[in-house]
């Protein structure tokens, strides 16, 4: 019988060999890192195991600040979220904010779900709980949008659902980047102030949004990125 610790056993017999590897491949790096992180990117991604940020990217350690959750959220009132994006643009200076969504996730999957059941006789929402909180914003963001196909389009619900979650995987990620925008740390970023965390004028974000094609690996830049708008002149 297989020992309930094989797994995490497993893993550190991986990082034991990855950790040596490191430092005798990178050994610059593994000593920059010591003094600290300098990341240009923060990265918003889903908690999907099949969609890791450094794997996807092949990216360094120290290239990426991240922050990951179910489908990908930022919503105003989650402390760990706003947390993340005040450190990563007032601490850090980080000069992009990325959200990511992918292909095939549960998240979106499930909000989905509910929308085209939750009128049929027997439908039973799910009980109250961190996640369906979590997921409130996504679906009903995802009943607006099945609306919106139904004033142009009488299609039978399965096909509604396999034509509702790629809509709302892409339009996730767009109001994301839309709640980032209006949120205080990125108005005051992007007006040029000076920022509490570090004293200094940090560089005034980008904002991204991608999707991760699970099957293929390629991230699809949806071309939504927002700049800052220009500073107003100052008067003397």
């Amino acid at each position: 019988m297989q020992s309930i610790r094989a797994i995490p056993e497993t893993l550190l017999d991986r990082n034991a060999s990855w950790s040596q590897e490191f430092v005798t491949q990178q050994p610059e790096l593994a000593e920059a890192l010591r003094g600290g992180q300098h990341p240009k990117v923060f990265w918003i991604g889903c908690s999907d195991s099949r969609v890791p940020e450094s794997v996807v990217c092949n990216a360094r350690p120290g290239e990426l600040f991240v922050l990951r959750n179910i489908a990908n959220q930022f919503h105003t009132y989650d402390d760990s979220a706003v947390s993340a994006l005040t450190f990563a643009v007032q601490a850090l200076g980080v000069e992009h904010v990325i959200v990511v969504g992918h292909t095939s996730c549960g998240g979106v999957a499930a909000a989905v779900k509910q929308v085209l059941h939750e009128q049929e006789d027997d439908f039973e929402p799910l009980p109250a709980s961190a996640l369906t909180r979590h997921l409130t914003p996504l679906t009903e963001l995802a009943r607006y949008l099945r609306a919106r196909v139904r004033e142009r389009h009488t299609i039978p619900g399965a096909e509604m659902q396999e034509r509702l979650v790629p809509i709302l995987t892409e339009a996730s990620v767009r109001k994301q980047i839309q709640n980032i925008i209006d949120h205080p740390v990125i108005q005051d970023n992007w007006r040029g102030k000076v920022s509490p965390l570090n004293g200094k004028v940090n560089p005034r974000v980008k904002i991204h949004g991608w999707i991760h094609n699970i099957q293929s690996g390629r991230l699809l830049d949806l071309n939504i990125t927002v700049n800052p708008p220009p500073l107003p002149d100052t008067v003397n």
